[in-house]
């Protein structure tokens, strides 16, 4: 199986909004996996086993205890403060924080009304994406420096996790805009064991650390890993948040192309019911 190598993305173009990577490959990789399976049960439904009734007296079958019920997902294990993957975007260093807006996140399937992360200047509200035409979208231009974007399980036929579920939840927002800083700024300086916080709309804040951070060369995406990381115990909920960085390659018009991809990801940790008191907010996206 090779990896997908995602198109231009305009979490890259300060410019102008439009779907961010192409989701082909990982079209052929599911498709090979489901034709996996149907053989499977095509081969375990092929062999009947016939029982023949003898005289013999049935015992008495043994009442067996009521399963105890396991909490799904299981938190992980919290995780230690560590260091920071040492990357940098010499390109967009000292862009400017965009002008204060107020926005409030539009109900979801998700239920999340917010995401938050001290560390990385981050409090901003959610808005939701999908993929049209092959192409996963991200955040518009009227939202670009302030919305943050989930991908909505089941759009364009893949399987997006939504937070609470053991799953990989999946968001995606602008690094800069226009040159002005993006959601995910500061994403590129995260330290392993960097807080994020979920807000939902029944007041629950779900607790997320950060587990890595990785640079890309963008015809090096795997996306296939980076969307579902094979290395997620099936029992754990994951983030996973996207956006650009590294170098640029500027056009005439001076915006340009970021030369690579930073992804995040994130394990939950546990839930409060009373938001936790932060020390950093950013003064660009605010709630009324």
């Amino acid at each position: 199986m090779t990896s997908e190598s995602p198109v231009s993305s305009p979490l890259g173009r300060r410019a102008r909004p439009h779907p961010w990577v192409r989701l082909g490959a990982i079209v052929a990789l599911c498709a090979s996996a489901a034709v996996l399976i149907a053989c499977g049960e095509a081969q375990a439904s092929g062999a009947i086993q016939v029982t023949v009734a003898t005289s013999t007296p049935t015992p008495t079958a043994t009442p067996t205890p009521e399963p105890t019920e396991v909490p799904w997902p299981i938190p992980a294990e919290r995780i230690a403060p560590g260091d920071s993957a040492g990357l940098s975007n010499p390109a967009s260093e000292g862009f400017p924080a965009p002008a204060p807006a107020t926005y409030t996140s539009e109900p979801n399937e998700g239920r999340i009304v917010r995401i938050v992360a001290p560390a990385l200047g981050l409090d901003h509200h959610i808005t939701t994406l999908g993929v049209t035409d092959g192409m996963m979208d991200a955040p518009g231009a009227e939202e670009s420096t302030h919305a943050v974007g989930w991908y909505l399980p089941g759009s364009g036929g893949y399987a997006f996790g939504t937070p609470g579920e053991a799953d990989n939840s999946v968001f995606a927002a602008h690094e800069s805009w226009n040159h002005e800083q993006g959601p995910f700024y500061l994403l590129h300086t995260a330290r392993v064991g960097d807080e994020i916080y979920l807000d939902m709309e029944d007041g629950e804040r779900r607790h997320y650390q950060v587990a890595r951070v990785t640079r890309y060369p963008v015809d090096e995406m795997p996306m296939k890993e980076v969307l579902w990381p094979s290395d997620r115990p099936k029992h754990e909920e994951w983030l996973t948040l996207y956006t650009c960085g590294g170098e640029i390659v500027y056009g005439a018009n001076g915006f340009g192309d970021y030369l690579a991809r930073d992804v995040l990801v994130a394990k939950w940790v546990g839930s409060s019911r009373t938001p936790v008191t932060t020390s950093t907010t950013t003064a660009a996206d605010t709630q009324p």
